[in-house]
């Protein structure tokens, strides 16, 4: 089609260029009588590879007669007598640094094709020392106030001064007219006479200059477009949507009322032997029917089945009809849109889904913006073209649908109960693993196994079309993996599919409970799961890979909304978040911090690496705790990819949202200890007071403001949010902290005992001294009594053992599995 088009156009070109020619006087003037009031019928006849100023000036490009070169036609009507056009390809939407191609008409009659060249200055265009380089004139003409330049452009040129561009790149089009001086310069165009495309184009490949269209869009994907193109007797139309399979319509009407009868339609039919073609047709009086017209008045510019959405656009005349059942377009109707399926003859079956219809009479030829629908107040403007219209909004979060999605492959479930409560539905999107045939279900299952589960399968065939049904997962056993078994599509109403090459989805709605037995009632609970795959030709699913599934981390009600939902797999990364936490704190950190405030002085002539026994140990357990709150903290970062509690709701407690900032509050200062160590002074220092205050002070608001994110961190694991089984977790962490607290209770009552039989002070026994006083002394703290080691020892011994055990039960309890309720 694109060929026969780019020959036709080649054709009626020339045709024009030479009657253009036989009505020119080369060398002379232009004969009397000629004017410039010729219609703009012809501005880009064809859709693709045009460009037009959309009022009298255009430029085309056809570069199919082969590798080297380009044919550019250039017309315009703004000129009388002499002036001229430029077409200008420029890395920008603005005219500086740009090449140039002049179609210009001297004062003789004379028509030339050069190239030129803007400098910065837009106001200063400039020759060039190679003025017809890769250039090839085929006609260049002026008659009927037409003036025409064709000719071919080579796609590269060796320019001395580079102001010739290679085509081999997207460039912005410009366009430009003006009038001439007596020598034959161009003069400046002014501000008026100036077009620039909306974006660059590849002028060697098919390309599309969008229009300024306006959109009339149902809740299934369809969608019509109108735009006013510069002719007094036509407009432009595309119609487009989803199809599953062959046969289906998809049509747009004109109504004088918001009811379906008595109406002028434009249709868009896919017909069984996958022919696409458009036609007129009406819907009879009294709900009658529709009955088929025929295509008068529509010229059709391009139809297409591409990655299953049907697409057809037409011109259609506004008026001056022979069948009064054809409306003109001189006046205001009611738009409807709708869709169906066809008769093996190619008549229209009347729609399965109601229609939209527009909220007001709409003068098409008049409209500003979009058409609202009856069923909305507002419509957001639609600024794209049709070819980026593929996409289809189920890929997106929608407010009022719970989400599950596999974050290892795009693959997303979204589910809600429907308006009249009778049914689910739901979205099931995400990336084809295949562009043959691929598949993408949810499962309902009552474990987090695969097997004895029933399943919804979209499934996408080569041929365009969709397979929605029910499916049962078979256990397997002894060694053999289970599979799956079609049902039947008993309870499934499909709403929508689509498929666009990188992203397919199915919309539909499945009946709340079912006769079959492998068809799973809604009134339950279930675990979902959600795998994708490639199929067979005969839609048949091939078994996915281990990483194309997820599990659900909870049992879920379907009837219910649950916002986002978190799979097995990523829940995995909050267990290693909690332990990594847990273990940092109630290990390490808080051990580390008993043998620097009470251990100082019994392992008094022992060294470890060098350093007093106290030191080394406090200082390993420290570091090894950064180490674990660092990788607690990226494993968070990765769950929530940055974002601080990202699935909370506007109900959530208040101290839900205070964890994560706490949380990174503990992460500062836990990495401040050690940096503040790096620059203490020697320990004779007069100043090294500064030092103990500072560190101690630091490392007790950390303590403190770790034990507290915990608890906020735990009492989220118990939300339903989570559903972690973390209600045990917090009273164990209790108990932790009440034994933490009467350990050091017993630990200062034994200082203090001690201290006195060797009176010692007890600060200084702690190391912090004060300021003047030498922190020496904490060198010389005296002889300890062996009753006072061997108590301290086995204060220790107790603690590292009854820590170990409150540790090892929060491990267990965080990372050992999930709570197995419902929800």
């Amino acid at each position: 089609m694109k060929s026969i088009l780019r020959a036709w156009n080649f054709i009626s070109l020339l045709l024009i260029g030479l009657v253009s020619c036989q009505m020119s006087i080369p060398g002379g003037s232009p004969p009397s009588g000629t004017t410039s009031s010729s219609s703009n019928d012809n501005l880009c006849t064809q859709y693709m590879n045009c460009v037009s100023d959309g009022s009298d000036s255009m430029v085309t490009f056809d570069h199919s007669g082969g590798n080297d070169t380009v044919l550019i036609s250039m017309t315009t009507m703004a000129v009388n007598t002499s002036g001229w056009m430029a077409v200008a390809f420029s890395y920008n939407d603005q005219m500086d640094n740009d090449s140039v191609i002049d179609c210009i008409l001297l004062k003789n009659g004379t028509v030339i094709v050069r190239n030129s060249y803007n400098t910065r200055d837009d106001k200063n265009n400039t020759d060039i020392a190679e003025p017809f380089l890769g250039i090839q004139v085929v006609n260049a003409s002026y008659g009927n106030g037409v003036l025409q330049c064709i000719f071919n452009r080579s796609i590269t040129v060796n320019s001395s001064s580079n102001r010739i561009f290679n085509l081999t790149r997207p460039y912005y089009i410009l366009i430009a007219t003006g009038a001439i001086d007596d020598q034959g310069n161009k003069l400046y165009h002014g501000n008026t006479s100036t077009y620039t495309s909306p974006n660059a184009v590849d002028v060697t490949s098919d390309f599309l200059v969008p229009r300024d269209r306006h959109y009339f869009l149902d809740t299934l994907g369809n969608f019509a477009t109108f735009a006013y193109i510069p002719s007094p007797v036509e407009m432009e139309f595309e119609i487009q949507g989803p199809v599953s399979k062959t046969g289906r319509w998809i049509s747009l009407g004109l109504s004088k009322d918001i009811h379906m009868s008595d109406d002028s339609v434009l249709d868009c039919l896919l017909l069984t032997n996958n022919t696409v073609t458009v036609q007129n047709s009406y819907n009879l009086q009294s709900y009658g029917g529709n009955q088929p017209l025929n295509a008068e008045g529509i010229t059709v510019i391009k139809t297409s089945l591409i990655n299953g959405r049907l697409y057809c656009a037409f011109r259609r005349k506004i008026a001056n009809f022979s069948n009064s059942q054809i409306f003109p377009l001189d006046k205001p109707y009611y738009l409807f849109l709708g869709d169906g399926n066809l008769n093996a003859d190619g008549s229209k079956i009347q729609h399965g889904n109601t229609p939209v219809v527009s909220a007001s009479a709409v003068d098409v030829r008049a409209v500003s913006g979009n058409v609202s629908r009856k069923d909305e107040e507002v419509f957001s403007t639609v600024s794209t073209s049709f070819q980026s219209m593929t996409a289809t909004p189920a890929t997106t979060e929608i407010p009022g649908y719970s989400v599950f999605p596999n974050g290892n492959t795009g693959d997303k479930v979204m589910y809600k109960l429907s308006d009249d409560g009778n049914s689910v539905e739901f979205i099931i999107s995400g990336p084809p693993q295949d562009q043959a045939a691929s598949w993408i279900a949810v499962g309902f299952s009552y474990d987090q196994s695969m097997n004895d589960d029933s399943v919804i399968d979209c499934i996408h065939l080569q041929n365009g079309t969709f397979i929605i049904q029910n499916s049962f997962n078979v256990k397997g056993g002894n060694g053999v993996r289970g599979g799956n078994e079609a049902v039947n599509t008993d309870g499934i109403k499909l709403l929508k599919a689509d498929y666009s090459g990188s992203q397919m989805s199915c919309q539909l709605t499945r009946n709340l409970s079912s006769d079959n037995p492998r068809v799973f009632p809604f009134n339950q609970t279930y675990y979902l799961l959600l795998a994708s795959g490639t199929a067979m030709p005969s839609g048949e699913k091939n078994y996915h890979t281990p990483n194309r599934h997820a599990v659900s981390s909870v049992m879920l009600n379907l009837t219910a909304y649950r916002g986002n939902i978190d799979s097995y797999q990523t829940k995995q990364l909050l267990r290693a978040h909690g332990c990594l936490m847990i273990t940092a704190f109630v290990m390490l950190m808080c051990g580390a911090i008993l043998i620097a405030r009470y251990y100082k002085t019994c392992w008094p002539e022992d060294k470890l690496c060098n350093t007093a026994v106290w030191f080394a140990v406090h200082r390993f357990i420290m570091v090894t705790g950064l180490f674990c709150c660092a990788a607690g903290f990226i494993i968070i970062f990765c769950y929530s990819k940055g974002k601080l509690n990202r699935t909370f709701g506007d109900n959530s407690p208040s101290y839900f949202w205070a964890h994560g900032p706490m949380g990174i509050a503990v992460m500062i200062l836990i990495a401040m200890n050690p940096l503040i160590a790096l620059f203490r002074c020697d320990p004779d220092s007069e100043r090294r007071w500064i030092f103990n205050w500072l560190h101690w002070f630091v490392g007790t608001c950390c303590q403190t403001l770790a034990g507290i994110t915990l608890f906020f961190g735990i009492k989220m694991g118990e939300s339903d949010n989570y559903r972690l089984n973390h209600y045990s977790v917090f009273w164990i962490l209790i108990a932790f902290v009440g034994f933490h607290v009467f350990i050091e209770f017993l630990l200062v009552v034994e200082k203090c005992i001690s201290d006195r039989h060797s009176k010692q002070r007890f600060t200084v026994s702690y190391g912090m001294s004060s300021p003047g006083e030498s922190a020496s002394a904490v060198k010389h703290a005296g002889d300890v009594s062996r009753e006072s080691l061997l108590f301290r020892y086995f204060v220790l011994a107790v603690y590292v053992l009854i820590t170990m055990g409150l540790w090892l039960a929060m491990i267990i309890l965080i990372g050992g599995g999930f709570q197995m309720g419902s929800n």
